[in-house]
């Protein structure tokens, strides 16, 4: 066992809290918010472990709650609410658990033909528990999930607003809860079954968030008829949408074989340690590139960029030896991991920021990859092409984000949040500049941060010109919730605003920032 491995406090993942915030609460300040800046913060994230006497089997089950960072006049208020999901309303009327979860069963008084048939209705098979991300469409605003849910809420009071059900609009099982926002639309890959087997869909919403107007532009086969790939991400560049089918599959028989069992979905993720394959396929013809791109074994879930340079795709993607990490997250795990961690444990919660680069033209080349600065290669390797990555750092960075403006686009900077590197009992946050290596770092101790949002000053006019939002928890205080505003050239800390709660603040995943327009 590492002498730091027992520092590094887990059980912040999976905090429950009683109840929520509905009445704003005023922050108090230290440093001066920037003049400019003003807004909603609006993260998503577990929130609620029990209920009545039962508890959630893993982080990704527990009731989501919203947290709202206010930003206005020089002042910042804290809120949160539960998002009014199906599910939560149903837990909640009966004072306990009432339906199957990502790492929870269903409950022991289901029998195996009401599972069975429940199985057969994706409204009645999936949970509509939306805890990962909060996405804007157009001036509608979505908690997102994987599986096939849209929650619209209200910004302004956190409000669960109407339900939107993809599957039955659009035929997704599955959805990628980070969507992204491109010029002719807002795009987003899920799940669907065809008569040939499963099939990664592209689907398409119009700029102005009319849901019923969207469109499957795309289909690409699942390498494996019976096996279709987690695919919590997608990547897009001017002219293609990338797509990572990663050797963490979801096994169609063994989720039938779990239902019958009553195990819970996570049961049915099988890791195949096969190469992962990179699907490209062109946005003018929304057909597939025919080349076969492979790379090593690697399990993913967020994508930093995609952008083409030259006759090139470059990818920035932070990667895991394997998917440890989901099977690593169950509640009594994190709960009682401090003090025990193994280094095998604490390795699998860290990612490594790798670099690929896809070349597009291969026809008659000897040398596939002529992108200078980088040391990816490329090579065929029968009728595929092989893709070694770059490693663009040696810190473990996870939920990168980069100046919006620079998406689809060559991008000189990210920032992203990590452990703490010497696993000590904090999180971090840093700014990596990939040209030249330099990395800049807060890091407190007892704080663990969120995934950080950019947020550009004004006619800013160099990439890093702006602020880091983030929300932080503190792990000797869990009542505690702070917002960190950081100069995003250099990490400095411009203000804190700190709140203090009546029940614990959970640790939230992904956030959105909502700027106030036409003042």
């Amino acid at each position: 066992m590492d002498s730091n491995c027992g520092k590094y406090d887990f059980s912040v993942l999976c905090r429950h809290c009683d109840n929520e915030c509905s009445d704003a609460v005023p922050c108090q300040l230290t440093g001066t918010l920037p003049e400019w800046l003003k807004g909603q913060l609006i993260y998503n994230g577990p929130g609620l472990t029990k209920v009545g006497k039962n508890e959630f089997c893993h982080a990704f089950d527990a009731s989501a709650l919203l947290q709202k960072f206010e930003i206005s006049n020089g002042m910042v208020k804290y809120s949160s609410r539960f998002v009014r999901s199906k599910t939560y309303e149903q837990n909640q009327a009966a004072g306990t658990i009432t339906r199957a979860e990502f790492g929870t069963p269903a409950p022991a008084s289901k029998g195996m033909f009401s599972r069975l048939l429940d199985a057969m209705d994706p409204e009645k098979m999936f949970s509509d528990n939306a805890l990962v991300s909060v996405i804007g469409i157009g001036e509608h605003h979505f908690a997102m999930c994987e599986t096939p849910f849209m929650l619209q809420i209200n910004p302004d009071n956190l409000d669960t607003k109407e339900r939107i059900n993809v599957n039955k609009r659009y035929g997704l099982m599955t959805q990628s809860p980070h969507p992204i926002v491109a010029s002719d639309g807002v795009y987003t890959v899920g799940q669907g079954v065809g008569v040939t087997g499963p099939k990664y869909n592209i689907l398409r919403f119009p700029l102005d968030g009319n849901l019923k107007e969207g469109k499957i532009v795309a289909s690409v086969p699942a390498r494996w008829r019976l096996s279709p790939a987690y695919m919590h991400s997608m990547a897009m560049t001017e002219n293609y949408a990338v797509l990572i089918e990663q050797p963490l599959a979801v096994s169609l028989s063994e989720l039938l074989s779990d239902i019958v069992s009553n195990a819970p979905f996570i049961a049915g993720l099988k890791w195949h340690n096969e190469p992962v394959l990179i699907h490209i396929v062109d946005r003018k013809t929304w057909k597939q590139v025919k080349t076969r791109y492979v790379a090593d074994p690697f399990f993913f879930m967020h994508i930093a960029n995609a952008y083409e340079d030259g006759e090139h795709i470059v990818l920035d993607v932070p990667t895991y030896k394997d998917s440890s990490i989901l099977h690593n997250m169950f509640i009594n795990t994190l709960r009682e991991q401090r003090g025990k961690n193994t280094q095998d444990y604490v390795d699998s919660f860290k990612s490594t920021l790798h670099r690929f680069v896809i070349p597009l033209n291969t026809k008659g080349k000897d040398k596939l990859i002529t992108l200078p600065g980088t040391s990816c290669t490329a090579s065929w390797s029968g009728n595929e092409i092989l893709l070694q990555r770059e490693k663009l750092t040696q810190i473990p960075l996870e939920n990168p984000c980069i100046n919006p403006k620079k998406r689809a686009l060559k991008h000189q900077y990210l920032w992203a949040m990590g452990p703490d590197p010497n696993g000590g009992d904090s999180g971090f946050v840093m700014k990596l500049d990939i040209a030249s290596g330099e990395k800049f770092m807060f890091m407190e101790d007892n704080i663990y941060c969120a995934a950080p949002e950019f947020v550009a000053k004004p006619e800013a006019t160099n990439e890093d010109d702006g602020v880091i939002l983030l929300q932080c928890i503190n792990s000797q205080d869990e009542n505690k919730a702070y917002l960190l505003v950081l100069n995003a050239s250099d990490m400095t800390e411009i203000c804190r605003a700190s709140v203090t709660t009546a029940s614990a603040v959970p640790m939230p995943l992904h956030g959105h920032y909502i700027p106030v327009t036409g003042q």
